[in-house]
């Protein structure tokens, strides 16, 4: 299989890398509370529904799913849209960037921490099960930006782009599903936290076709007048 993946790309994959690494700044920086009570209040402890049962294999798949399974749906989603012909690849990278920067202002404003050192019943599994990866994430996690889910979010944007054929996008919406349940299961994000990312990436996939269009009329003008106008 021959992907046309060149130096060009940097172009479209250097914005959401960028804004992914501001979104960490903000968690780091933020001066203002965590807003973890005030989610707990609201939903109380429906997450622990998702750790009636818990086994050491069970941890290790869902670990899987969200360390792996996660970022390759989102680098194999845009491989094949790479493969298509148009630019649907140039509008995944672009809505990619515009949910990370969306979900920005919660990490800063309004921090959340995760649901496995709040909630009664639930185990940080991710941070304190999962061995050598767990002690890793725990290094580089903030650990309160749980505030939207990013994965889900992001899983959910390469779902609403991923190719129709043989099958892929079907699959992308079964890993993103995982990844939802991965993200509970494992004890890192609340409820709300998928239901908040889940709007944020219908939202820029909504709205994306309607600020290129308005772009369009600005600059189709613009650009006929600098051929005509001499």
């Amino acid at each position: 299989m021959n992907v046309p993946i060149g130096s060009h790309d940097v172009r479209y994959i250097a914005p959401p890398l960028i804004v992914s690494a501001i979104a960490s700044m903000a968690s780091k920086v933020t001066p203002y509370p965590l807003q973890t009570t005030a989610i707990y209040g609201f939903e109380g402890d429906l997450v622990a529904l998702f750790q009636t049962v818990t086994h050491p294999v069970i941890t290790q798949f869902f670990t899987f799913v969200y360390i792996g399974l996660y970022p390759l749906l989102l680098g194999l989603t845009y491989l094949a849209l790479k493969r298509e012909r148009g630019s649907r690849h140039i509008d995944y990278a672009f809505t990619y960037t515009a949910v990370v920067v969306a979900a920005t202002p919660f990490f800063y404003f309004s921090p959340v921490g995760v649901t496995g050192y709040v909630v009664d019943g639930v185990q940080p599994l991710l941070y304190e099960g999962s061995g050598i990866i767990g002690a890793s994430v725990t290094k580089i996690d903030t650990l309160q930006k749980a505030m939207p889910s990013l994965h889900l979010a992001l899983a959910v944007t390469a779902s609403l782009y991923a190719p129709k054929q043989r099958g892929y996008k079907l699959l992308s919406w079964g890993v993103t599903a995982l990844v939802a349940v991965s993200t509970l299961y494992l004890g890192i994000h609340w409820v709300s936290d998928l239901v908040v990312g889940g709007a944020i990436a219908y939202g820029c996939y909504v709205v994306l076709p309607v600020v290129q269009s308005y772009l369009a009329d600005i600059l189709e003008p613009a650009s006929a007048e600098g051929v005509y106008g001499d």
